[in-house]
């Protein structure tokens, strides 16, 4: 399996007053340059074969302050935007009137007299594409980049780029890591814009809930591979420990949720034991049912099932599960009926709702778009991850997906 690890830069002085900036010069601020250690700190853990950097003055900085030694490379710049560079969204707006009509009714032109967004995501598209076959297989490559250029490959690769903004999948934080992998069938996603590293989670606001959907920690299951779906089982040793632990380095919650089973109930309530919080149990938080596979292992289950593993997992399909279990879309539309109820309960809070991997999955592909696809194009939340979802007046969008777990 190879691996790409796409980094935003830390904080610029652009960053702090609100100004776009391209690829003009824009130094860390000091709340950057500590951003950056501590991503720093946090990428120390894993070796990398290849380290590569936007030659932009803010990504070599943020790889110095980080303790990486990075080659430049210019292809994984950011978007030149011309005379847009150093102005604020609303002046963009103010002065340039006739060059972003042009833009929304299609006219792939330069903006601000810099680079055509058609020019840009092939450059992109070009430097994922030759990172990629430079890696053999089991290495691990590490780019420090930008925001633009990381939400552009994302949404390529989640196949909503072609689609009217606004997307579906929010800009990364400074810093935040992006984890692309390659089993062998193509990259897919193992996480999205993950700023644990910060010790902050995403901030609500007076118009939008913040809605973290967490994973169980491990089960019994989960530790010999056996598909559990809605059959109650016990948090493993190592699960008892996950909940205690994701509550101490996690941020500020106001409300607590949890599935009925046992394994996302025990980890809620430990979670919330050191915080005063009380789960409220919601049913419909449970995992994806799998029918006649639930107890079974991967292999048993193509054994047993091998037309109806096929149509599920061989043809792109989505039947229902173990052919009495439930449907991807089923689960994603039960999951997103509960976040928004959720959300409706508590306006402007920050709420955690302990849930399970193929629940969490399937939300998150409905909210993309991805259909059956996700699970081809997502993988599956690490026990004790949190995904963060944005609800508010416009729907619901993707904030992050899988972190704290790499």
């Amino acid at each position: 399996m190879t691996e790409i690890w796409l980094v935003r830069h830390g904080e610029t002085t652009a960053n702090a007053t609100g100004v776009w900036q391209g690829q003009g010069s824009a130094a860390l601020s000091e709340r950057g340059r500590l951003q950056a250690a501590a991503v720093g700190e946090r990428l120390a853990r894993t070796p990398f074969d290849v380290v590569l950097a936007s030659d932009l003055e803010r990504t070599r900085a943020t790889a110095l302050a980080a303790g990486l030694r990075a080659d430049s490379d210019r292809a994984w710049r950011e978007m030149d935007i011309g005379r847009w560079e150093g102005l604020t969204r609303e002046e963009v707006f103010r002065r340039y009137p006739d060059e972003l009509q042009a833009l929304a009714s299609g006219e792939d032109i330069p903006m601000g007299g810099g680079e055509t967004w058609g020019g840009f995501c092939a450059r992109v598209d070009g430097a994922l594409a030759a990172l990629h076959a430079r890696l053999r297989p089991a290495e691990r490559a590490l780019v420090v980049t930008h925001g633009g250029t990381i939400h552009t490959l994302v949404a390529a690769l989640l196949r909503f780029r072609a689609r009217g903004r606004p997307w579906p999948l929010e800009h990364g934080h400074n810093t935040a890591v992006t984890v692309l992998v390659d089993e062998g069938s193509g990259l897919r996603v193992r996480s999205l814009n993950d700023a644990a590293h910060l010790g902050t989670a995403p901030v609500p606001d007076g118009a939008t809930t913040v809605v973290g959907l967490a994973r169980h920690g491990e089960s019994e299951a989960n530790t010999v591979g056996i598909w559990h779906g809605i059959t109650d089982g016990p948090l493993s040793p190592r699960g008892r420990e996950q909940g205690e632990e994701l509550s101490a380095r996690y941020d500020t919650v106001d409300h607590l949720y949890s599935s009925h089973l046992q394994r996302a109930r025990l980890t809620a309530a430990a979670f919330g034991t050191r915080r005063g919080l009380e789960p409220t149990v919601r049913p419909d938080l449970h995992e994806m049912s799998y029918g006649n596979w639930e107890g079974l292992t991967s292999e048993q289950i193509q054994g047993l099932f091998p037309d109806d593993w096929a149509a599920n997992y061989v043809h792109g399909g989505d039947e229902p599960r173990g052919r009495t279990g439930e449907t991807a879309a089923g689960a994603a539309a039960r999951m997103r009926r509960a976040v928004e109820e959720i959300a409706a309960a508590h306006p402007g809070a920050r709420v955690l709702a302990f849930s399970h991997g193929g629940a969490i999955r399937a939300c998150v592909g409905g909210i993309l778009g991805l259909g059956a696809a996700a699970r081809d194009l997502l993988e599956s939340p690490g026990n004790a991850s949190v995904t963060h979802l944005r609800v508010g007046p416009e729907g619901i969008v993707v904030i992050d997906y899988n972190t704290g777990v790499a």
